[in-house]
């Protein structure tokens, strides 16, 4: 397997908790694999933390629910709009 052509989707189910979250983001972006897409699948969260995340990480892919689908949901939403 050529490592050049591979490309790796990390998704990330959230649901409120902004600190542990940019935790997370922030070690992802040190990573010497630049290859990578990151989806985070916002369980309708009801505190601020996607706009926190939205303007710390403008290039991670955030998508919203409208409900609670829970951690398999949230993963499941996130590969499909993974490529």
């Amino acid at each position: 397997m050529n490592l050049k052509q591979v490309k790796v989707s990390i998704i990330i189910p959230h649901h409120g908790g902004f600190n542990i979250l940019n935790e997370c983001l922030a070690s992802l972006e040190k990573s010497t694999f630049k290859d990578f897409e990151i989806i985070v699948v916002d369980n309708n969260s009801q505190d601020n933390s996607m706009t926190k995340i939205k303007d710390r990480f403008p290039d991670v892919n955030i998508l919203s629910l409208k409900k609670n689908l829970g951690y398999a949901g949230g993963c499941n939403r996130g590969a499909k709009e993974s490529n």
